[in-house]
């Protein structure tokens, strides 16, 4: 599915904890992704035609009907310069009982309407006798490179994706709603990581998290430790402030307090990789637990290596959405240049090889 290698193929160092067998979201029992990417035209910018360079990504983060049956959640605003759909109410009653999408700023509506139609089909009861469903539809800005004002993803185009969201691996990199999105001035997109983690009560667990990454300057990219993008021999690249929208599930028995602390430690993860979560960043982390047995919570003393699999599958997911996109072009000719890897590996090698010699 990946038409790259990442960085954990290449081999290097991503963390201290295992990943699940796919390495991205879906390694989470029960959890199924889905993308429709929209890729039209080239050239100038006609306003409202195009070039299209946009799309939708659906999360489902169980089977089963989401609105009957609701996970916990807890939600991270790491910086508010957002405009995502569903905050209030995950942040007052711990619940999510939608679908999580991404999309482009303003697609958010449109995305918003094709969930709404998908729920009423799935359940006549709402608006009746039963109370609205809390639509999830979270967004970055990709009018770099995409016609946004032409609000090209339709509401159809929601369902599709919710339609095709299937079990891993997933597609990462320029697909769904990555296609026209940016990471420290490169292309970014889609990214995926998974860590497995050993529970107090001797079961195992699995965390998740995508990212759709659209952030940054390059001169802020670090990768291992090493200031990539300081080193990087690339100039004149354009720059529009973006945002950072991570999602994380998880099959542990955790609260929706626990789940929030969770989410907070996604901040780490994204300081790895160099963010600094700059003013127009609106950066969001929402954690979500699809553990369906009647269970107790796990003890808060026994949340160190949630937090370790946060940090460490949040950061791995945004260097995968990085190693994973390919060069794109968009409206008015402008290019995000994919990450150029052998280049990368060059500047990893020789910084470490300088650190050995000291």
């Amino acid at each position: 599915m990946r038409a790259r290698n990442t960085p954990r193929d290449l081999g290097l160092w991503m963390g201290l904890m295992p990943a699940g067998e796919n390495n991205d979201i879906t390694d989470v029992p029960g959890v199924r992704v889905g993308h429709l990417s929209l890729i039209e035209g080239s050239g100038p910018l006609i306003k409202g035609k195009g070039p299209v360079r946009t799309g939708v990504t659906a999360i489902l983060p169980r089977p089963g009907n989401l609105y009957r049956q609701p996970c916990k959640a807890g939600i991270e605003v790491i910086n508010g310069y957002g405009k995502s759909l569903g905050v209030p109410f995950i942040q007052e009653t711990g619940i999510l009982n939608s679908p999580v999408l991404l999309t482009n700023t303003l697609s958010v509506n449109d995305v918003a309407n094709g969930v709404i139609t998908y729920l009423l089909q799935q359940n006549p009861e709402i608006g009746n006798d039963a109370r609205t469903p809390n639509v999830v539809v979270m967004e970055c800005d990709d009018s770099y490179l995409n016609d946004i004002r032409g609000r090209h993803v339709k509401s159809w185009d929601a369902i599709l994706a919710l339609q095709r969201a299937s079990k891993g691996p997933i597609e990462q990199g320029s697909v769904g709603a990555g296609v026209g999105m940016s990471c420290f001035q490169l292309k970014g997109g889609i990214g995926s990581s998974s860590r497995l983690v050993q529970g107090q009560n001797r079961r195992s667990y699995v965390v998740g998290i995508i990212a759709l990454a659209n952030f940054g300057l390059l001169e802020d990219f670090i990768l291992m430790g090493v200031p990539v993008g300081k080193l990087l021999s690339l100039k004149e690249l354009g720059y529009i402030p973006g945002s950072l929208i991570l999602v994380g599930i998880t099959n542990a028995p955790l609260s929706r307090w626990q789940l929030k602390q969770l989410a907070g430690r996604a901040s780490l993860g994204m300081a790895r990789t160099g963010s600094i979560s700059m003013q127009g960043s609106g950066d969001f982390c929402l954690m979500i637990s699809n553990n369906t047995h009647d269970e107790q919570y796990l003890s808060d003393w026994a949340l160190d290596d949630f937090f370790r699999a946060v940090v460490e599958a949040s950061a791995e997911s945004i260097w995968n959405s990085m190693f994973s996109a390919k060069t794109m072009e968009g409206r008015d000719g402008r290019i995000r240049l994919a990450l150029p890897i052998q280049e990368t590996l060059k500047i990893l090698r020789s910084w470490q090889g300088g650190l050995a010699e000291s």
